[in-house]
């Protein structure tokens, strides 16, 4: 299954490379991002008594005028009420991520992708399942330098086999390129 999560984000990130006009592959810019943050559960995860806990995030991607993309990793684990478990998830995504053009150090952005999350609960509840995910989602980037800082909001969702287990990573970070 890592081998089919790495195939789909290289393909994706090909895909988008070999997609491009010649003009805009001159004004492209790679970047990566490094985060962390809150993971809110929502919904039916939620209720199953997931609290909030923490997001780790890491991200690689290209930007080219509006229109980039990126592939990211995360590691996301919440407490689960009235015990000493937990969930974790780890994943991988490929996002095609909007940017309008602004002037000054601002830069709003849009994004929206697939991959997969792994997810696991300690006590041996459930053993690493692995499962199709989907997210959506809006940030901002503020040059600062030779670096940028970010914050993030998505909605996440993993299919489940009894629905999907939802929740919201609100990440900030830096961002080492592309401005």
């Amino acid at each position: 299954m890592k081998r089919l999560t790495s195939a789909l984000m290289i393909g994706s990130v090909a895909a988008f490379v070999a997609g491009a006009p010649g003009s805009a592959l001159a004004q492209a810019r790679g970047y990566v991002q490094l985060g962390a943050g809150l993971a809110i559960p929502v919904g039916n995860y939620k209720d199953a008594g997931a609290k909030t806990g923490w997001v780790g995030q890491v991200a690689g991607g290209i930007s080219s005028g509006m229109i980039g993309g990126r592939i990211s990793g995360s590691f996301i684990r919440n407490g689960i009420e009235g015990t000493s478990e937990h969930n974790r998830l780890i994943g991988a995504m490929a996002d095609l991520v909007l940017s309008p053009k602004t002037s000054g150090k601002a830069a709003p952005y849009v994004l929206a992708g697939a991959g997969f999350q792994n997810g696991e609960t300690s006590g041996g509840i459930s053993n690493g399942v692995t499962k199709f995910a989907w997210n959506a989602g809006a940030g901002i980037g503020v040059a600062a330098g030779g670096i940028g800082l970010f914050l993030e909001g998505r909605f996440l969702s993993m299919r489940t086999d009894g629905g999907s287990t939802n929740l919201i990573p609100i990440t900030v970070g830096v961002r080492l390129g592309g401005h």
